[in-house]
Formats: C-alpha cells, structure tokens, sequence
C-alpha cells in the first residue's frame, strides 16, 4: 500500500515547497525516488493529487483534500510520540506560536527567556502575521497555537479569552518643554473620549483589517465617524506616520509603548467608552497539544492574563 506515513510526509514537503526538486532537498532524497512516490500515491487512491508546470507543483482539489488528512494524521503522530516519550515536567519538541506584531512585542522576550531557563529541550518558532490569517495557519498545521482578536472561525478550532487588550491614541511627538518626561505607561496617560478622538486626522488600517473592523464597530455603536484621511496596514508605517507629525493613528498599548517610553510619539487613552480589543489563544479542536504544546500554552496564558495587572518590567520578567 503506498499511502504510507513517509508518502504522507513526501506529499505535504512537496506541496509545502511548490516543488518537486526543493521537496527532495529538503527531505534529503534523490528527485525521481521523491516522484515515484507521489506517482505511487496517486495510483493508490486512483485521483491526480498534483497540478505539474515549468513553475513548479500545486495541489488539485483531490490534493488538497488529501493535505488536511495528511497533516492531520501526521500531527496526531508526533502527538502520540511527545506523548508517550515525554515527561510531562521536562516537555520536548519544536512549538510553532502564531502571532501579531503587538502580541510579539508583549510575548516574546519573557516566553523566549522562560523557556530557555526551565524547558531546554523546548524549540519555540515565532511566526509574526496579520490576525486574519493566524486561524488558517492553526488549522492547517503550520502553527501548534495561535493569538487572535476575534473567536470567529472554523469550528475544528477552539479559542480560550485570555484578556482585553487596551488601544490608545497614538500622536505625534509634544514639543519639549524644560526636559519634563511624558507619561508613558498606560495608567498615567492623559484621557480623551470619543468625540474628541472623532476630530483628528487619523490614518488606520483598511478593512478587511481586524483592528479596523473593531474601530468600525467601535464608530457604529457611539454615532461617530472617524476622520480617517488615509489608511496603511503595517504598524511601522502608522508608527512613523504619527511620529512624523503627519496624522494620528489608534493602536495597542503594547504596539506602541516602546516608542512612547522614547518619546518618539505621546499617548492618550480613550474613555467614555474605554476602547479595547479581546485576545484570544487559538488551538486546534482536532489535533491533540503535545506536551511540549500544551506547556508553552499554559505559560502564554499567564504572560497575557497578568499583563493588564503587572508593571512592564514583572511582565519582561516572565510573569513567574
């Protein structure tokens, strides 16, 4: 029978790569043996799983069924071996964590430090996206665990809240008056409500952006409109836009707080209403979390859920 764990494994390399012959290096194979086995595979099921060009492979419809079963079987394989191989105080194995660039701002130095400290056996790979495509990396295996701002997604995924994340108003640098520090951190930030917020030039993200559709959400419901005079997705870019006296923008706290501590930019919070984002960790409702998994889930709860409690420096520190 040719739908073996390693065609299983040959199949997702060379989907995964887009090719034939880099799926070969990568998985350290003579090319013809890697296209015996896929060709072995397709007549095994009796269905094309690949479309073949000059520029490389892409799967058919049949191939991409097959790929969600693949990763799927093989996921639960590496579980089953982290399950019965490890003990569950000394936790094993590569985590792949999914995340934004804000999440990572709070998240990686005290996760990165705790884990070479206690779990040396532990291998974290970060992988910085847009929210919106941090539930399909989940799903499909490309990351053990993910952090969103939203619960709506496929129903194999299950989504623990972990905190409400505050945004703040992000706007360009004061003039320096006798060498007085600006307040920075977020409890000693000067207020504006809604209305207020409602007459600056603003620069957000475009939808389909999460963080615009909740700011949208955010105009609905109080009968405002933002003055929204052009739209630019990255953080960096809205970053310098307000740092450059350009326009101001809305971010979270943690995004911009950096910044702010230089005095690259001033921050106001928004009352009347308070304005914030929920945090969600996002993990599969099929696959089970190896332990090592489960262990790097468990600590990213605690850095999260302590973060709207502890100063900064408690939360760098790893949230013990």
């Amino acid at each position: 029978m040719s739908m073996s764990i390693r065609a299983m494994q040959c199949f997702v390399a060379v989907v995964s790569t887009g090719s034939i012959s880099r799926a070969a290096a990568t998985l350290h194979v003579a090319q013809p043996a890697l296209s015996l086995v896929i060709r072995n595979l397709e007549e095994d099921l009796g269905v094309v799983l690949l479309h073949r060009s000059a520029r490389g492979v892409t799967p058919t419809a049949a191939g991409t069924r097959m790929l969600a079963h693949a990763r799927e079987i093989l996921g639960r394989i590496d579980a089953a071996r982290a399950d019965v191989r490890e003990d569950v105080n000394v936790p094993r194995g590569t985590v792949s964590l999914a995340m934004s660039m804000s999440m990572a701002k709070l998240l990686t130095v005290p996760l990165l430090r705790f884990s070479l400290e206690h779990w040396p056996g532990v291998y974290i790979k970060i992988i910085e996206s847009s929210t919106g495509y941090i539930p399909g990396f989940v799903s499909s295996g490309h990351a053990d665990l993910g952090l969103t701002f939203s619960d709506d997604a496929s129903v194999d995924l299950r989504f623990e809240h972990l905190m409400e994340e505050e945004l703040v108003v992000v706007s360009p640098p004061a003039a320096k008056s006798g060498g007085k520090p600006r307040p920075f951190a977020l409890q000693t930030l000067p207020v504006m409500d809604l209305g207020e917020l409602a007459g600056l030039p603003l620069v957000l993200p475009g939808n389909p952006h999460s963080l615009r559709r909740l700011l949208d959400q955010y105009q609905h419901r109080q009968n405002v409109e933002f003055r929204v005079i052009a739209e630019a997705n990255a953080i960096p870019q809205l970053i310098e836009l307000a740092q450059a006296g350009i326009a101001h923008t809305i971010l979270s706290y943690e995004a911009v707080r950096a910044e702010a501590a230089r005095g690259d930019v001033v921050l106001r919070r928004v009352v009347k209403p308070r304005m914030t984002r929920p945090v969600f960790l996002c993990r599969s409702d099929v696959l089970p979390l190896s332990m090592a998994a489960s262990a790097v889930a468990d600590r990213v709860s605690r850095i999260i859920t302590a973060a709207g409690s502890m100063a900064p420096s408690a939360i760098r520190a790893g949230v013990k």
